[in-house]
C-alpha cells in the first residue's frame, strides 16, 4: 500500500517537474508562432481542436481513475 502511494506521489512529481519545464516553451513558440504561411485547417486545429482534446483526455483520465 505504501509502495503504491509512494509510485504515485514520484509520478505526480516528475511529472509537474516535466510539464513546468516543456509548457511555458511551448507556448512561447505557439504565442511567437507566424502563422502567415499555414493552412487555415492547421491554425483551427492548433487553436481549437487541440486544447478541446486536452481536455477531454484530462477528464476521461480522471474519470476511469475514480472507482
Amino acid at each position: 500500500m505504501a509502495t503504491e502511494m509512494v509510485g504515485k506521489v514520484v509520478g505526480i512529481g516528475i511529472a509537474l517537474f516535466v510539464t513546468a519545464i516543456l509548457l511555458p516553451l511551448g507556448l512561447n513558440a505557439l504565442a511567437n508562432a507566424s502563422m502567415v504561411n499555414v493552412d487555415a485547417n492547421v491554425v483551427t486545429i492548433l487553436t481549437v481542436l487541440l486544447p478541446v482534446l486536452a481536455v477531454i483526455g484530462i477528464a476521461l483520465y480522471f474519470m476511469k481513475n475514480s472507482d
